[in-house]
């Protein structure tokens, strides 16, 4: 195992070549497009700001009543290890995250892949939008996305509206 100093010096060499920093500064700018995409496209939802992370994952979140009220959010990330994008459904808290596993890991239906990684206590739910984003083509993209965003939403909306009958 190499110590932190070995560590923070392979850090700067990297650093010291410049790519690494043009790389995120572009993953963070086209999040920065795609946010400002959803906030056009759909006005309804509430969307944070993005969080950059620790070069181990960037997002921002999108939420509507029916989410909100049950103390759930949706996750749009990148995750930079993976070099995938993703959607999440997260809770505010741990307890909140528990109770709604079972019940949607239960009722969920539909053709949207869904998993959810043991490893990944920040969601309940999982879906790969992309797992191997096109950067050149933005637009498509964006495109991609918003429609598996979409219907990972529609999914998990109607669960919990069964969820809600039951």
């Amino acid at each position: 195992m190499k110590t932190l100093n070995e560590l923070i010096e392979a850090y700067t060499n990297h650093l010291q070549q410049g790519e690494i920093q043009i790389a995120y500064k572009g993953i963070l700018e086209f999040l920065g497009k795609l946010r400002a995409e959803f906030i056009k496209k759909h006005p309804h939802y509430d969307t944070s700001s993005i969080y950059q992370g620790y070069m181990d994952m960037s997002y921002f979140s999108l939420n509507t009543k029916l989410l909100k009220d049950k103390g759930l959010k949706i996750a749009i990330v990148y995750l930079h290890e993976k070099g995938d994008f993703e959607v999440w459904l997260s809770a505010r808290n741990r307890d909140t995250a528990k109770s709604y596993a079972s019940i949607l890991n239960s009722n969920i239906s539909g053709d949207v892949n869904l998993f959810h990684d043991i490893n990944n206590p920040d969601a309940i739910i999982e879906c790969i939008l992309t797992p191997e984003p096109d950067f050149e083509d933005q637009v498509s993209l964006i495109d991609t996305i918003d429609q598996g965003v979409e219907k990972f939403i529609t999914t998990i909306s109607e669960s919990l509206s069964i969820q809600n009958q039951i």
